[in-house]
């Protein structure tokens, strides 16, 4: 009879239940370093994530800006609160915040 060979166990086939789940957002075995296609990936949607932070921040400024001018566009109709301003020594604002609450430059 023929005598069979050892297998060495970098060659041994995993049985199913053994079989690695397919790698993922370019994750590689610890053995091998990641591939250039995995990392540029990987930097995509990190950019994509910061600029969507972003966007999700820009939002929030906007809201808020809306608020601001609504509240000192009421502020600003009332003719006590301007004569306060005037006492206090603010008799003129930007013209920038003028053009904006007056809807010229929105």
């Amino acid at each position: 009879m023929a005598q069979a060979i050892p297998v060495s166990s970098d060659l041994a086939v995993p049985a199913d239940d053994q079989a690695q789940a397919p790698l993922r957002d370019g994750q590689c075995p610890a053995n091998r370093k990641s591939t250039p296609e995995a990392r540029a990936r990987k930097v995509l949607m990190l950019e994509r994530a910061r600029q969507q932070t972003l966007l999700r921040l820009m939002e929030s400024v906007r809201a808020e800006m809306a608020i601001l001018e609504s509240v000192l566009r009421e502020l600003l109709s009332d003719p006590a609160f301007v004569a306060l301003l005037r006492r206090q020594g603010f008799a003129t604002m930007p013209r920038l915040l003028r053009d904006r609450l007056s809807g010229r430059n929105s």
